[in-house]
C-alpha cells in the first residue's frame, strides 16, 4: 500500500499555497481543493511544469478567476499541484519533476495533464480538484484514477490566469470523487442545478470499438444499463477524419502561444516536448484552414444530433493507464488511440463528463457523456441522480 504522504509529495508542488482561504462561509464552506500549477494563484509562481519557468516566473498578481469562485464559496486551497510539462502530455510523467502516484494503480501513471489533482483527489488529500482540459486532460486522468471529471463547456468558465496552451480547446475543469460532490461544485460555477429531467442517451456503437477488446466489452454492457438508448454512429466521416482534423488546429495553437518562449537559445525542455513544439511549426496553412472549415461541420453534424436533451455516450479512453515505465514510444501509440475518443468532445467545444464504470484488472476503467453546448448541469444532475455504478471487476 502506498504511503499517503509519499503520495503528497507526488502530487503537490513545492512552491504553492499549503493553505489559503478567503471565507469561511459559502456553498462550499468547509471543502478543500487542489489547483493545478498551470493556473494562477495570486503571490505564488505557476512553473507550467517546467524548470525554466519555475527558476524565471514572476509571483502571480492576481488569482485566476476559476480559482476564486471555490474560494469565494468557502472552499480552502491546500496547494497547487504537478502537470504534464506545458499541458503537452496525456500521462502526468514529467521527467523534471517525477510522476504523481496513481493511488488506485500504484504501478501505472495517473494520467494528464492534470495530473497531480487526480492524484491528490483519489487519495483524499482534498475534497476536489481544479485543472485544465484541452484534449483530455481532465477526462483521462478521472478514468485513470476512478474519478469523476467534468470538461466543462468551452468558454464557460473563464481561462483568465491559465497558461494558453491551444486557447481554440483549453477549458476548466474539475475532479471528485464523488457525483455529488462533483455537481455541488459545479453549482458553485453555474448556479442550483435541478433534477436532470427526461433524456435521450445516445450510444455511439462506433465509438466502443476503438478501446483494446476487453475494454469495450467491460464498457458496453454498462452504457446499455445507464437507461434505453439509441444506437447511433458517431464516425460517420472516419476516425482519420476526427483526428486529421484536431491535429493541426491543436498543433498550430500550440506554436502561436508557446512556441516563442519554447525555443528561446537555452530553454530546458524534455525531449518529448521539444518534439511536439518543433512539430507545431510545421503546421501547412492549407490544412490548418482546411480543418478549421471540418471542425465547423463536425461541430454542426454532432449539435444537431444531440438536440436540446441528447447525451451521447462514448469510452473515455481506449486502454488501461499505462505503466509508469513505459517507453515514449508506447506513450505515443497510446495517445493517439485514445485521442480518437477525447478530441469529440475537444473539437465540438462541448462539456463531457467522466464517470468510474467498471475495474479491468484491477485498474478504474471510466465511461463518458457528452452534452450540447452549456449542457454542464444537465450532465452533473444526471451522474448525482444516477450514483455510483456497481463495480464490476473484470480481468484483463
Amino acid at each position: 500500500m502506498t504511503d499517503v504522504q509519499e503520495i503528497a509529495l507526488s502530487a503537490f508542488v513545492a512552491h504553492g499555497p499549503t493553505s489559503l482561504q478567503m471565507r469561511d462561509e459559502g456553498a462550499l464552506a468547509g471543502l478543500t481543493f487542489a489547483v493545478k500549477d498551470l493556473i494562477d494563484v495570486a503571490g505564488y509562481r505557476s512553473a507550467w511544469g517546467n524548470p525554466d519557468r519555475l527558476r524565471d516566473a514572476e509571483p502571480a498578481v492576481a488569482t485566476a478567476p476559476s480559482v476564486l469562485v471555490p474560494l469565494m464559496a468557502g472552499a480552502r486551497i491546500v496547494g497547487k499541484t504537478h502537470t504534464d510539462e506545458l499541458a503537452c502530455g496525456m500521462f502526468g510523467m514529467n521527467p523534471h519533476f517525477g510522476i504523481p502516484i496513481n493511488p488506485r494503480a500504484p504501478d501505472r501513471v495517473p494520467g494528464g495533464s492534470s495530473s497531480g489533482s487526480a492524484s491528490a483527489v483519489a487519495a483524499g488529500l482534498c475534497d476536489f480538484g481544479i485543472g485544465t482540459d484541452t484534449g483530455g486532460s481532465i477526462r483521462v486522468p478521472a478514468s485513470f484514477c476512478g474519478l469523476y471529471g467534468l470538461r466543462t463547456t468551452f468558454g464557460r468558465i473563464s481561462v483568465a490566469g491559465v497558461m494558453p496552451m491551444a486557447p481554440s480547446f483549453d477549458t476548466v475543469g474539475f475532479l471528485a470523487r464523488d457525483a455529488a460532490m462533483l455537481k455541488r461544485v459545479g453549482e458553485a460555477y453555474f448556479g442550483t442545478i435541478g433534477a436532470a429531467g427526461p433524456q435521450r442517451l445516445l450510444l455511439a456503437r462506433d465509438a466502443f470499438d476503438i478501446p483494446v477488446p476487453a475494454i469495450g466489452a467491460a464498457l458496453l454492457p454498462v452504457a446499455r444499463s445507464l437507461a434505453p438508448a439509441e444506437e447511433v454512429t458517431l464516425f460517420a466521416e472516419g476516425v482519420d477524419f476526427w483526428l486529421d482534423t484536431f491535429r493541426p488546429l491543436q498543433l498550430h495553437d500550440l506554436w502561436s502561444t508557446l512556441g516563442g518562449w519554447a525555443t528561446m537559445p537555452g530553454r530546458v525542455l524534455s525531449q518529448a516536448v521539444e518534439e511536439r513544439i518543433a512539430l507545431s511549426a510545421t503546421v501547412d496553412p492549407r490544412m490548418f484552414a482546411k480543418a478549421v472549415i471540418q471542425r465547423e461541420a463536425l461541430t454542426s453534424r454532432l449539435v444537431r444530433l444531440l438536440g436540446d436533451d441528447g447525451m451521447l455516450i462514448i469510452p473515455t479512453a481506449h486502454d488501461l493507464p499505462p505503466l509508469r515505465t513505459a517507453p515514449v514510444s508506447a506513450q505515443v501509440a497510446f495517445r493517439e488511440k485514445t485521442l480518437a475518443l477525447t478530441c469529440i468532445a475537444s473539437l465540438c467545444r462541448l462539456p463531457q463528463i467522466n464517470i468510474p464504470a467498471v475495474e479491468v484488472d484491477g485498474c478504474p476503467v471510466g465511461l463518458s457523456l457528452i452534452a450540447a453546448p452549456r449542457g454542464d448541469e444537465r450532465l452533473l444532475a444526471f451522474a448525482a441522480e444516477l450514483g455510483a455504478i456497481p463495480s464490476a471487476s473484470v480481468p484483463a
